[in-house]
């Protein structure tokens, strides 16, 4: 899938997400019996859950392990936010006064956001923005969607969608060079996604053809010339992951203007979606934190009207990414 931490989710909250459903089910459910099942549950979680209007929070208190005579002691010990059956009422009021605290600061918004005993505010981990929260949904109750038609069909040939982004919805797409991406190994193979291990010839994945759309691409000279598996010239280096350093960076410059979406294990792509703010006319000002350019007759007030330069953003992405950007799609402008 094409998440990381550079688009805001953190591996704990994907890790507190997970613990919800095993320790607080709903809708009537016991908890999942097995991994497939917990994350189904976790889907279903992502696609249904009214984050602008519920508190989320994890009870790791009630666990169901109320039996357990260390556990008792435990929670009685701390008294304050656990009794044996999980968080007592006056620190569920506690959790649920600072989550309307949130919502009056309009800190909420549709965020996707989890909360602890421990972490009231949720400020531990932080929170996922409304933005990427909504997309999230779209991609839980798409990849829902699939598993129920797999179920009804009895057929498991297109079960490898729900763990394949879609690139048609980003607005570009920075394909990578395969040689730069040492964590190919992390993939999973198109045969595991199949009961028999086989792929058949309909789930095969088709091979997708981008046409490059920038001039300083164009020459096959730049882009096929490749001396060495990695900048330095050496076979081994440790821990060195050149497209999570290049995501970084891209997040650093671009953090208000692009939303950045990649697969973290292996992935070979970079997906990018224009932020809301880089859509719409600024008055132009000589203090602009980014690439912007003039509109010709147009104006915001009595200054003259300015937009993002997408087109130079995305150069200056390649010339960021030399030796790991292997094309650039630009899809929407």
């Amino acid at each position: 899938m094409l998440l990381g931490q550079s688009v805001g989710v953190p591996d704990e909250t994907a890790e507190l997400l997970a613990a919800r459903v095993f320790t607080d089910p709903w809708n009537g459910l016991a908890a999942p019996g097995s991994a497939y099942a917990g994350f189904v549950r976790c889907l279903q979680l992502l696609a249904e859950w009214r984050w602008t209007e519920d508190m989320c929070v994890v009870d790791f208190a009630a666990a169901g392990n109320a039996d357990s005579e260390d556990s008792a002691r435990v929670a009685s010990a701390r008294r304050v936010w656990t009794t044996t059956d999980g968080l007592s009422a006056d620190a569920y009021a506690t959790l649920q006064a600072a989550f309307d605290a949130a919502i009056q600061r309009k800190d909420v918004r549709g965020a996707l956001r989890i909360v602890t005993a421990e972490d009231p505010n949720a400020e531990w981990w932080g929170t996922v923005s409304p933005v990427l929260t909504r997309r999230l949904q779209s991609l839980a109750r798409a990849s829902l969607q699939t598993i129920t038609d797999c179920i009804s069909l009895g057929s498991d040939s297109t079960l490898s969608q729900v763990f394949t982004a879609p690139l048609t919805d980003y607005d570009f797409v920075i394909k990578l060079d395969k040689d730069v991406v040492c964590r190919q190994y992390e993939q999973p193979p198109a045969s595991a996604f199949t009961s028999d291990g086989v792929q058949s010839a309909e789930s095969a994945p088709r091979k997708e053809v981008f046409k490059n759309l920038l001039p300083s691409m164009q020459h096959a000279s730049q882009v096929n010339v490749k001396q060495h598996a990695n900048v330095f010239g050496q076979s081994d280096l440790v821990g060195f992951d050149p497209v999570a350093l290049f995501v970084r960076d891209l997040v650093g410059v671009y953090r208000d203007s692009i939303l950045f979406f990649n697969d973290v294990h292996g992935g070979r792509c970079i997906a990018g979606l224009w932020s809301p703010t880089a859509r719409k006319t600024h008055p132009f000002t000589a203090s602009m934190g980014a690439n912007m350019m003039l509109l010709e007759h147009e104006k915001v007030g009595t200054k003259p009207a300015a937009t993002l330069n997408k087109r130079a953003v995305v150069e200056e992405i390649i010339r960021l990414g030399e030796g790991l950007v292997e094309n650039v799609v630009i899809q929407n402008e």
